[in-house]
C-alpha cells in the first residue's frame, strides 16, 4: 500500500492507496510532509480543507461489515455544514446510538465518509482522530464564527 500526506491544521492527512484507489484516510497529529506528486484524491482533500469543495468523489475501496457500510452510506448523505445526532442516525437505520458509534469508530475513510457530522445530543461526541480534528472539521464546514461557541461549551 502506497502512502503520502500533506500539511493541514490540526495535524496531517495520510492517504493509503491500493490499486490506485484510496483505501484508508488517517488524520494524525504527527509532523507534516507534502507528497511530491498530488493525485486527484489529494487535490480534492486540499480543496475541501481550504473550504473550496463540499464533497469528495475520488475512487475508494470501502471495507467493512454490511452494517458498517449501511451506516457509512447514510453518513455520506449528511449535507456539508450540517450535523445529526447518533440517536437520529440510529433511528433512521433502526438500530442503537451505540451501534452507530461503533460503526463510525471503524470508518476507514474519514472526510470521504464524513462521520465528524454525527454528534452527541449534548456535545461533540467521539471521533477516531480525536475531538480536536472533529472540532476543526465542524468549524471549517460551518464557518469558524458560527460554531466557536458550540465547540467551547464542550471542549
Amino acid at each position: 500500500m502506497d502512502q503520502g500526506s500533506f500539511k493541514q491544521i490540526p495535524g496531517k492527512v495520510v492517504l493509503h492507496f491500493e490499486k490506485g484507489k484510496v483505501k484508508k484516510i488517517s488524520l494524525t497529529y504527527e509532523k507534516n510532509f507534502w507528497p511530491e506528486e498530488k493525485n486527484e484524491a489529494y487535490l480534492q482533500i486540499e480543496e475541501y480543507l481550504q473550504g473550496k469543495r463540499k464533497s469528495l468523489d475520488f475512487p475508494v475501496i470501502v471495507e467493512g461489515t454490511e452494517f458498517e457500510k449501511r451506516v457509512w452510506e447514510e453518513v455520506r448523505k449528511i449535507p456539508y455544514g450540517e450535523t445529526i445526532t447518533y440517536g437520529e442516525l440510529a433511528k433512521r437505520l433502526g438500530t442503537s446510538p451505540r451501534a452507530i458509534g461503533r460503526a463510525l469508530n471503524k470508518n476507514p475513510l474519514p472526510l470521504y465518509i464524513p462521520c465528524h457530522r454525527v454528534v452527541a445530543k449534548n456535545g461533540l461526541g467521539g471521533f477516531s482522530a480525536g475531538t480536536s480534528w472533529k472540532a476543526f472539521l465542524l468549524q471549517l464546514e460551518r464557518g469558524f464564527k458560527k460554531i466557536n461557541l458550540f465547540i467551547k461549551k464542550f471542549l
